[in-house]
């Protein structure tokens, strides 16, 4: 890389020697000349670059589609597990205002911008069948919280913001975690290399079920359209090595300037792309409505919302999460029955155990599904 030995030489200068050995190392082997007259000084940006570049992380993008910054939820094929994210135009400046919601259905985080531009961070949950009073979240270090996702495990929240540590400009994401003891969340990290740019950088999330994750930035995109890059999620942070390998190839992938340099593992590659074109034909197909759920011969419920029991609006997304597991693996097991009788005879053992796991499935489904119905009928004839 070009200037990369430049900033990281300056980093060491500014820094006081907090960069790692390896950045220093390399720093070394090519010393910083003195500037010249009208040398072009490294930015803020520029130096915060160079820092977070020897711990680019190392991680497979699969796909990645441009949309508009206003609709590209739509082309997102997230499962019931990952809540639900909306945005809509502020009715107070000229911008948007962004929700989440978890699988439950019981906690809300909102972002509501406000006239001056910034937006007001806060969340709500919900007791019964009512929304308490919001209260308003402060994270330490950041400005202007916006685009938040809270994991499955209920504590580790991402989001987008300006000026936080380590800031290219724009808005970078963020991740934190909520202390239980404290009431309140950690000071917020960078999420680093690729997932920042010096442009905005919004969304960040992690479709556990369909093991995917998915990007979304403005970088290098024309004005009012984003790219939303689909990866393969990583259980920890791997870094590239850096000592040896080439920096204009680390350079690129920090960049994210073409997804098919990460794509090294073609098996991996493919099976990411075979779950994604499989999540994709779902939502595809699903109807206008969210479910079918039969009462009894005259209620049919198509929405939470219908439930008239706070326990199954409470439970029943956990049901459908379960409901739509065991249809993907019924899917797989008859794919392997196929194959089976195709030829491939080494698979009978792995058929013969897939069947009874998926059998018990089956049946702590349908007992699951017995006892909303039930649930429900006595609330409905209290």
């Amino acid at each position: 890389m070009k200037y990369s030995r430049l900033y990281i030489a300056l980093l060491s200068l500014f820094l006081g020697g907090a960069t790692s050995q390896a950045q220093v190392a390399r720093a070394h082997k090519a010393p910083v000349k003195a500037a010249k007259p009208g040398a072009v000084v490294p930015t803020t940006e520029d130096l915060n670059f160079a820092k977070l570049f020897p711990a680019t992380a190392k991680v497979m993008f699969i796909d990645s589609l441009v949309a508009n910054e206003s609709d590209f939820l739509k082309h997102l094929p997230l499962s019931p597990s990952c809540g639900k994210i909306s945005i809509k135009k502020s009715e107070r400046a000229d911008g948007y205002d962004y929700y989440y919601t978890n699988e439950f259905e019981n906690k809300r985080f909102s972002s509501v911008q406000q006239a001056s531009g910034n937006h007001v961070f806060s969340v709500e949950e919900k007791l019964g069948k009512k929304w308490d009073a919001s209260e308003i979240i402060h994270l330490e270090g950041v400005k202007d919280v916006i685009c938040p996702y809270m994991m499955s495990d209920g504590v580790t929240l991402y989001f987008a913001a300006k000026d936080g540590e380590d800031s290219m400009g724009k808005y970078d994401i963020y991740y934190t975690v909520y202390d239980s003891d404290s009431h309140s969340f950690y000071k917020p990290q960078s999420l680093g290399l690729p997932f920042n740019s010096f442009a905005d950088d919004t969304y960040y999330i992690i479709d556990e079920y369909n093991d995917l994750g998915y990007l979304v930035t403005n970088r290098r995109q024309a004005d009012g359209k984003v790219c939303v890059y689909i990866f393969q999620p990583t259980e920890t942070r791997e870094t590239y090595d850096i000592e040896n390998m080439p920096e204009i190839e680390i350079d690129r992938l920090a960049r994210l300037r073409s997804i098919k340099d990460s794509q090294t593992d073609q098996e991996a590659l493919a099976s990411a792309l075979s779950r994604f074109y499989a999540a994709r034909q779902t939502k595809s197909a699903k109807k206008k409505h969210s479910f079918d759920f039969v009462i009894n011969d005259k209620l049919v419920y198509h929405n939470i919302s219908d439930f008239r029991s706070s326990v199954n609006q409470n439970q029943f997304p956990t049901y459908l999460t379960m409901k739509s597991n065991v249809e993907t693996r019924e899917k797989q097991l008859e794919d392997l029955r196929v194959k089976f009788h195709n030829g491939n005879r080494n698979l009978a053992n792995t058929i013969a155990q897939m069947e009874v796991e998926v059998f018990n499935e089956r049946q702590k489904l349908n007992l699951t599904e017995k006892q909303i119905r039930n649930t429900e009928i006595q609330t409905i004839t209290k």
